[in-house]
């Protein structure tokens, strides 16, 4: 039998055991098999996950080029272990990743406040409505002002902060992370906004925004706010974690609040020289929580910031026990992941088995570039794996290297087309 008159069916299967990039060599050996990743895509073929490491380059947003690093495959193996997909300026140029989830990367532009999802292997894109339509309330209010030259500044007004910001400001610090649901045909999103980093929801083909979850009346906490949303595959619903280790869940429409876990009474408070980042997740049906501590030394020379993870604690939320002193649920350490790594960053945390994902390390904490305020000048390529068990450091990327924009952020490739 010639290759050619392989069955699909038989094609399909092969494929499931393959990489994105063995698929795409696939396509070169005979005629019969010659497609692109969308066609592949709309006859059902399937791959096994491979995380990609999206990767700082050397214009910044003018690049009409992504760059990813392979992290299942050793630097000294015969293949590449490097993924560049080039002449997209159209769909990547002077936009920054928000997101990332199932082979899609959320972009979000300065000017128009537009964010796509794209996917960088089919070239997919699907649009979101403006983040400018997010409504305004008491505690989120943006107003552009406009200069006689013609140039434009954005007064924005908060419950406790009051600052101006030019357009190309207004987006990196004002905008903090997008999350994207799985496997609803809506695909709704979810973003992370404004210094009180409040939530707002919205579905491709909407004409607006529309507020979530209020902090307020479930904490009277006044500076509390939401540092990571999780969707749930089982439940259709989302999660949310503060920075008090409070975790909300809603529906898709942002309603039907539950509280899952109560506030913690003694958070780690940010500073000058520390940084403190909070991501949640479910696993094996567990809700954990993983807390990220971020060393910042402060350079005098250039009055910049250098930033370095320098450790990450695991917990798992155990009910109440009835008879117990303790009334509410509560965070366990955890030392063992099961074989399972977690990645976590701007994009979507996730997690894989390494018999799933060959080429991982299991017991991971798998990290990319992120920090409370993503600012250029605070970004500086801080990304790499944690060992859980022997908490050692392994960093992927030179913290030196005057490259650090757009910030690195973790990616699974898919064939995804809608």
């Amino acid at each position: 039998m010639a290759w050619n008159d392989l069955p699909m069916d038989l094609l399909r299967c092969i494929s499931s055991q393959l990489s994105i990039v063995d698929l795409a060599r696939l396509s070169i050996v005979c005629t019969s098999w010659n497609l692109t990743l969308a066609n592949y895509a709309l006859l059902g073929f399937q791959c096994y996950p491979s995380p990609w490491l999206l990767l700082p380059n050397d214009v910044g947003e003018a690049s009409d080029t992504l760059t990813f690093y392979d992290v299942t495959i050793e630097e000294k193996a015969d293949v590449g272990c490097h993924r560049r997909f080039s002449s997209l300026s159209s769909l990547i140029y002077g936009r920054r990743c928000f997101g990332s989830n199932d082979g899609w990367l959320v972009t979000l532009d300065k000017i128009d406040l537009q964010p796509h999802l794209f996917n960088p292997l089919t070239k997919a894109e699907i649009l979101l409505p403006s983040l400018f339509t997010i409504p305004k309330d008491q505690g989120h209010i943006i107003e552009p002002e406009y200069a006689p030259d013609g140039s434009i500044r954005f007064f924005c007004n908060e419950v406790s902060s009051y600052f101006t910001v030019d357009e190309e400001g207004l987006r990196d610090i004002y905008f903090h992370k997008i999350i994207v649901s799985s496997n609803d045909s809506f695909r709704t999103t979810v973003v992370i906004y404004g210094f009180t980093k409040a939530l707002a929801l919205a579905r491709p083909g909407d004409q607006a925004w529309v507020l979530g979850p209020q902090l307020p009346p479930y904490t009277l906490k006044h500076n509390e706010q939401f540092e990571d949303v999780y969707y749930h595959d089982e439940d259709q619903r989302f999660y949310a974690i503060t920075h008090f280790s409070m975790v909300l869940s809603f529906d898709l429409n942002g309603q039907n609040v539950e509280i899952i876990c109560p506030a913690m009474r003694d958070p780690c408070w940010r500073n000058r020289h520390s940084d403190y980042m909070y991501y949640i997740a479910f696993m094996s049906g567990t809700l954990l929580k993983i807390e990220r501590v971020i060393k910042i030394y402060e350079e005098e020379i250039d009055q910049t910031n250098n930033v370095k993870t320098i450790g990450f604690f695991v917990s798992k939320s155990e009910p109440a026990v009835i008879g117990s002193s303790y009334s509410c649920p509560q965070w366990v350490p955890v030392k063992d992941l099961c074989g399972y790594s977690l990645f976590v960053g701007c994009n979507q945390t996730f997690y894989l088995h390494h018999m799933i994902a060959p080429g991982i390390r299991p017991n991971c904490i798998y990290f990319a570039d992120h920090l409370s305020d993503m600012l250029p000048e605070n970004v500086n390529r801080d990304a790499g794996l944690f060992e859980l068990q022997s908490r050692q450091f392994q960093y992927f990327l030179d913290s030196d290297s005057q490259s650090n924009w757009p910030p690195s952020i973790w990616f699974t490739p898919s064939l995804s087309i809608s």
